[in-house]
């Protein structure tokens, strides 16, 4: 089946159409399979080693070994729970 477009203007409408259609499914298949990230959780030093079951001289001694990445938040230190979630095999 032979598609004959006969000038310019239809063309543009064909293509537009197409587009819009493209378009509208995209949009709806990130509406299903968008999860939306759930916000990073920062610990205390002090929350840190009770997760970790240790003192917090221990996490300050990992940190210092890099084994335990830092934040720091003005004179707060904080560490990402993922992190730590991730480390732990490293830890023992």
């Amino acid at each position: 089946m032979a598609l004959i477009i006969q000038d310019s203007q239809e063309f543009d409408n064909r293509i537009d159409r197409k587009f819009d259609h493209l378009e509208s499914s995209l949009i709806e298949k990130l509406r299903k399979e968008f999860q939306p990230k759930t916000p990073e959780e920062f610990l205390t030093r002090a929350e840190t080693a009770k997760l970790l079951k240790v003192t917090v001289v221990t996490v300050d001694r990992w940190t210092e070994q890099e084994k335990l990445r830092r934040f720091c938040l003005g004179k707060r230190i904080l560490y990402k729970r993922s992190e730590i979630e991730n480390s732990i095999t490293l830890l023992a």
